[in-house]
């Protein structure tokens, strides 16, 4: 079994990070691809976190596909008036579950 490292995920711009989430929104919610979880390693949160200076409020998770056709979560840091913090670091393709399950989890029996 691997282990993590906390550099899961990759630091992705504005136009990959609006890409994905264009695809999963343009894409028939009956071929949607499903997954249980996506993990992001420490390192890269606190890039994204760090990045985002005083401004940063907390996360915003959009669903994405990649161009491989890969689901993906998309994070990004927001802001207290509620917007997204685009033209800072966001994080996307995170090692997904099934692959990378915990496997005593109750979140996934």
């Amino acid at each position: 079994m691997s282990v993590f490292d906390g550099n899961e995920g990759t630091i992705v711009n504005q136009t990959v990070a609006a890409g994905m989430t264009h695809n999963y929104r343009e894409c028939p919610d009956g071929d949607k691809p499903v997954y249980n979880a996506q993990f992001f390693g420490v390192n890269k949160l606190r890039a994204l976190m760090d990045d985002c200076g005083d401004d940063f409020i907390g996360l915003r998770i959009y669903n994405g596909i990649d161009d491989a056709g890969n689901p993906t979560l998309v994070l990004v840091g927001a802001k207290a008036d509620q917007n997204d913090m685009y033209d800072r670091t966001m994080l996307a393709s995170g090692p997904r579950c099934p692959n990378c399950c915990a496997t005593a989890s109750p979140l996934n029996p």
